[in-house]
């Protein structure tokens, strides 16, 4: 697809390479994957996670994880069958792999993937520690303005 950009949130087929003489993964050939990262320049290469069937062989819904982000065809008509991200499966690539672009997400979707990366990448601590961090900052300027308010209103 020579330099086309994706973003973050696209749905796009890739050609997953085929391990051998183990594969690592079952995945491989042509597959849906959701684009996490696009690398255009200069590395080239594309950081993703691949989709699975939201059904087993016998038609039964898979049990996901709470890091799994499902996604509905009634949602997504132009995936083949209701599905999950599998985001404890995040892959870098070579970006030449790409194959054609399938659909984005909704921004409800991509929200919800957000706060799954988090998750996935086990960053809960670090957010709770960069939001204390505000709140604490936030809470020592607005003292240091009432102080200030204080003694501009008493010299006055």
């Amino acid at each position: 697809m020579g330099q086309f950009e994706f973003q973050q949130g696209d749905i796009i087929w890739f050609n997953f390479p085929v391990e051998k003489p183990n594969p690592q993964y079952k995945i491989k050939g042509p597959h849906p994957a959701l684009l996490l990262h696009d690398h255009t320049l200069p590395n080239q290469t594309v950081v993703l996670a691949p989709l699975s069937s939201l059904y087993d062989n016998q038609g039964n819904v898979k049990e996901l994880k709470s890091y799994h982000l499902p996604l509905y065809k009634k949602d997504y008509p132009k995936l083949k069958n209701d599905s999950y991200v599998k985001l404890d499966q995040i892959m870098t690539f070579s970006r030449n792999k790409i194959g054609d672009y399938i659909c984005s997400l909704n921004e409800i979707d991509k929200a919800s993937l957000h706060l799954k990366l988090i998750e996935s990448l086990q960053m809960q601590d670090t957010i709770r520690e960069i939001v204390f961090r505000q709140i604490e900052q936030t809470v020592q300027e607005l003292i240091e303005k009432y102080v200030e308010d204080m003694i501009k209103k008493e010299s006055t």
